[in-house]
């Protein structure tokens, strides 16, 4: 069902929105623009960045053309309009990605390795000065979770929690900070909210979970660093299954 919703164009424009300002790529159809971006995203597992993989382009002749990932996962190599197959390299577990890069849009095609996914795809003209980015280091909930009796203890029992790569602005009420930039349909019932650092915990009412449903989980751009940096728009989508509390 994930898969499904994944690869439906509809459904992936809503989860990965061109950004006008980073992506002036669109010009490039009329031969006015860019025809190479960095392009980049998270490799995760489990909803953890994996920091010190190595990506680069298969068939690639530019040796200098290689991303170590970062603490999100965040990798960032220079690419052009079309298939494009990554190589990547995980403390020697090898698999490869395949991506399809456009002028409006980076789409995930396949992955080899079903224990890892890629989340928050994009692309900014290669031109342009190197982007730091405000990222999601580790989420509970994250993309794909399914939670059932089996696991429930072990994943969302003590509520929502999140960790970003940079310290957070504190807001002066986090409570009402949280409906504005934590959407969830359909809605739960969210409880006390706690902001420090770079981490952010919120409880949530057990009882508001609706069984058998997908969850998708907005975080918005009033999510900001000290630094000034916003994380770009981020939906997680994951399913409440067989739960009976």
């Amino acid at each position: 069902m994930f898969q499904n919703c994944y690869l439906n164009p509809f459904v992936y424009d809503l989860l990965n929105p061109v950004e006008k300002e980073e992506n002036p790529a669109a010009l490039s159809l009329l031969g006015l623009g860019p025809t190479t971006f960095y392009v980049t995203g998270q490799l995760m597992v489990a909803g953890t960045g994996v920091s010190g993989a190595t990506v680069r382009i298969s068939g690639s002749t530019d040796p200098t053309n290689v991303s170590t990932t970062d603490s999100a996962g965040r990798f960032k190599l220079i690419g052009s309009i079309g298939t494009m197959t990554l190589e990547v390299d995980v403390s020697g577990t090898k698999f490869t990605i395949e991506l399809s890069v456009t002028p409006l849009a980076v789409t995930l095609i396949s992955i080899s390795n079903s224990s890892f996914t890629v989340f928050n795809l994009g692309a900014s003209p290669s031109s342009a000065s190197d982007v730091t980015y405000l990222d999601i280091t580790s989420s509970m909930p994250y993309e794909g979770l399914i939670v059932s009796n089996g696991n429930y203890m072990a994943t969302v029992s003590s509520g929502f929690s999140f960790n970003f790569s940079e310290t957070l602005e504190s807001p002066s009420n986090p409570d009402t900070w949280r409906d504005e930039n934590f959407i969830i349909f359909p809605s739960l019932t969210f409880l006390s909210t706690s902001v420090g650092g770079n981490n952010v915990i919120f409880q949530v009412n057990s009882g508001t979970y609706l069984p058998e449903t997908d969850y998708y989980l907005t975080l918005q751009p009033g999510i900001k660093s000290v630094s000034g940096k916003s994380i770009k728009l981020t939906i997680i989508r994951f399913r409440i299954g067989a739960l009976y509390l």
